[in-house]
């Protein structure tokens, strides 16, 4: 049976994540190791997944874990997503990234006119990322020539009957082919497993951690996950006291990095009031005087107004953090680069 509600818990900014991940998965599940290794997390990357084990070796103290399954999300293949014991999903394979870079650049020089093969290679790479993003977000391609004015449209024009090599021939060679591009496989497939659960929810504990569902496959697979008996999605830094005009002022504030937290929400149909802090016991946690300075930094533009009330903020917020003036963006830059070389160093 589904829960009334879904679980949403968030692991608050400043604390490090996959520790406090962990500590909350090994105090959940720790005591028996067999229900601990018949967990499955699924996390954004490969690398989170790497991350996420070495955490759980710091968390145990050393002691030999029968380790959860981690699974990646933004770089899959079916064996590592098709996880409810069905059958295979009857797919075709992916383009390898060599093959269509080869046939892009063919088409590139063959319709779009372009002899210098490096030129060709070029915008045939440019191509296959339009392809990634297209098929990422579920768009398509036929609105293109309705996005511009006829009177503003002679060089939309020109863009128009280059990209017919993706809006007419690619799709062909697919087909020819017989495999899908990368991006759509990806899509189809987390779209699979979110109806199969839905229709037949796995019998084991399943937590989706660090992703805010900004590709709409996953969103949809995290709102799967959130309504699983026995499935929660856990939030990276999603602000449960930002005030409620700043939440409101998101809406017009696609780059605030709470933006796509408060639509994966809305997706969920969940308030943000229920979204619950994860319990990480013995995981040091960021001063509230901080989280408050930094929740005061990202207001949304709209709301900056209320900067004055926040003047008196503890000094201690401002420990350890050194203003620098740059002479420009090129030193500015530098800069940076040289505080994260250090940060990495030691």
């Amino acid at each position: 049976m589904t829960p009334a509600r879904p679980r949403v818990y968030t692991i608050a900014a400043g604390t490090p994540f996959v520790d406090a991940l962990a500590a909350g998965l090994l105090a959940r599940h720790g005591d028996d190791p067999l229900t601990l290794s018949s967990v499955l997390v699924l996390l954004p990357t490969r690398r989170a997944c790497r991350a996420l084990r070495e955490a759980f070796l710091r968390q145990s103290g050393g002691r030999p874990l029968l380790l959860p399954a981690m699974r990646p999300l933004g770089d899959v293949d079916e064996n590592e997503l098709t996880l409810s014991g069905a059958d295979r999903l009857d797919l075709p394979p992916a383009i390898g990234e060599l093959r269509r870079q080869l046939l892009l650049t063919r088409l590139v020089r063959r319709g779009g006119g372009h002899d210098d093969p490096v030129q060709a290679a070029r915008l045939a790479a440019e191509l296959a990322r339009l392809l990634d993003q297209i098929e990422t977000e579920r768009l398509g391609f036929a609105a293109l020539a309705d996005l511009v004015p006829q009177d503003f449209a002679e060089h939309w024009q020109i863009t128009l009957d280059f990209l017919q090599i993706v809006t007419e021939h690619w799709p062909e060679i697919l087909r020819a082919e017989g495999v899908l591009d990368p991006a759509e496989r990806r899509d189809r497939l987390i779209t699979a497993t979110a109806e199969r659960w839905r229709a037949a929810p796995p019998p084991h504990p399943v937590y989706a951690a660090g992703s805010t569902g900004s590709i709409p496959a996953t969103a949809a697979l995290l709102r799967t996950v959130a309504y699983l008996p026995d499935g929660a999605v856990i939030l990276p830094g999603f602000d449960t006291a930002m005030d409620t005009d700043s939440w409101a002022a998101l809406a017009d504030e696609p780059t605030h990095p709470q933006f796509g937290m408060k639509l994966l929400l809305a997706g969920m149909l969940v308030d943000r009031a229920e979204v619950q802090s994860w319990p990480a016991p013995g995981v040091a946690q960021t001063g509230a005087d901080r989280v408050h300075l930094i929740r005061e930094a990202l207001r949304p533009a709209a709301t900056t107004d209320a900067w004055p009330a926040a003047a008196g903020l503890a000094a201690s917020a401002l420990d350890g953090i050194v203003r620098i003036d740059a002479a420009g963006p090129r030193e500015e830059a530098d800069i940076i680069a040289l505080l994260l070389r250090e940060a990495l160093e030691t």
